[in-house]
C-alpha cells in the first residue's frame, strides 16, 4: 500500500476517491472501499482512500475522553491487510474545518486529489458547519465534471452499521455484537514491555501491553482472546485492570498467552477480543487468585476451542 501525505498531493493520475475518518474500518466503510474500487476501474482511474489524521473530534470536540476504535497503526495494518493500494492521509486541522464545501471540493477532491469519482455515504457532512452534504455535491459534480456514487445504510440483522453503535457495544462489552458489525474481532496492536512478573511468580506469566491512550480500551475485566505473533495465533486470557488484589492503581492490559514461552519484549502482538468472562475482582490471597485465573483459562480455552 502506497501512502500519499499533504506533501505527495497531487498524485501523478487521476482518481476514484473515498473520504472518511473510516475509525474501526467496520463493514459500512469496506462497501465504500469496494465502491470506490468498481467506480475507478470503471472510470479507467486509480482507486484512492483519503483519510483524516488525527480524527476530527480529537481536533475540533472539548470531550477529552473521545478514543478512537482504531488508532492510526491498527487503521494502516487493516487497510494493507485488505489490499488497498492507495491511502491519502490529510492532516485534520480547525483551517480545514473552516473551509467552506465548495472551497473544500474545488482545493482537495478536485486539485489535490484529481478525483474524476467520488463515492460516499448516505450521511456524508463535510466544510465548513458540516453544511456539505449529499445533495450539496450532487451540483457540485456537474459543475466540477466527477461522478458522484451515494451508498445507502448498510444494514447487519436490521441495524445500521456505525462507528458511535460499535462504540457502545464495547463500552458494554458486547463483543460478539461489536464484531459482527466490524466484519471481524475487535482488536489491539500492543507493544510488550516489562512488567512486574507477577503473573509469572503465581503460575500465570502474562506479557504487560503499552498501548495508545487514544485506544479505546473495553471495560476492566477478563477477556478471552486470540494472539497474533509472527503469523500464529494463540489462545490468551486478557486482564484490563488495576490489580486490587495487590492494591495497585495504575492501569495495566496484560495476557497471558497460552502454551507460549518465546521472549516477545519489545515486540508488537495483536490481541482479537472474542468474549467478555468476568469483571475485575479484590481476591484475599494470591492462591486464591490463582484458582480463580486457572478457571478462567479452563473456561476460554473452551469458548475458544
Amino acid at each position: 500500500m502506497k501512502v500519499y501525505s499533504h506533501k505527495d498531493l497531487p498524485p501523478n493520475f487521476d482518481t476514484a476517491i473515498t473520504i472518511g475518518s473510516f475509525d474501526g474500518i467496520h463493514l459500512g466503510h469496506m462497501a465504500l472501499f469496494e465502491k470506490t474500487q468498481k467506480l475507478a476501474h470503471k472510470l479507467k482511474v486509480e482507486p484512492l482512500i483519503v483519510s483524516f489524521e488525527p480524527h476530527p473530534r480529537i481536533v475540533l470536540s472539548s470531550d477529552s475522553n473521545f478514543k478512537l476504535l482504531t488508532t492510526l497503526e491498527e487503521k494502516l495494518y487493516i487497510l494493507s491487510q485488505i489490499g488497498i493500494k492507495n491511502l491519502a492521509l490529510i492532516p485534520f486541522t480547525h483551517f480545514l474545518a473552516k473551509l467552506s464545501p465548495e472551497s473544500f471540493v474545488k482545493e482537495y477532491i478536485i486539485n489535490k486529489f484529481k478525483a474524476k469519482g467520488l463515492v460516499i455515504g448516505f450521511n456524508f457532512r463535510f466544510g465548513k458547519e458540516r453544511k456539505g452534504n449529499a445533495e450539496f455535491l450532487k451540483k457540485l459534480s456537474q459543475k466540477y465534471q466527477f461522478v458522484l456514487e451515494i451508498i445507502n445504510p448498510i444494514v447487519f440483522d436490521g441495524i445500521v452499521i456505525s462507528s458511535s453503535l460499535i462504540r457502545k457495544f464495547i463500552e458494554n462489552k458486547q463483543f460478539e455484537e461489536a464484531n459482527k458489525l466490524l466484519g471481524r474481532p475487535y482488536f489491539i496492536l500492543g507493544k510488550v514491555i516489562k512488567g512486574k512478573k507477577r503473573g509469572k511468580l503465581i503460575g500465570f506469566p502474562t506479557a504487560n501491553l503499552e498501548i495508545s491512550p487514544l485506544k479505546l480500551l473495553p471495560p476492566a475485566g477478563v477477556y478471552a482472546v486470540w494472539v497474533s505473533y509472527e503469523d500464529k495465533k494463540f489462545k490468551g486470557a486478557l486482564n484490563i485492570g488495576t490489580r486490587p488484589t495487590f492494591n495497585e492503581k495504575e492501569l495495566s492490559v496484560e495476557v497471558h498467552i497460552f502454551n507460549f514461552n518465546k521472549d516477545i519484549y519489545e515486540k508488537t502482538i495483536k490481541i482479537e477480543i472474542i468474549k467478555y468472562i468476568r469483571n475485575e475482582l479484590k481476591f484475599s490471597s494470591t492462591q486464591e487468585l490463582k484458582m480463580q485465573i486457572k478457571k478462567d483459562c479452563e473456561l476460554i480455552n473452551n469458548i475458544l476451542s
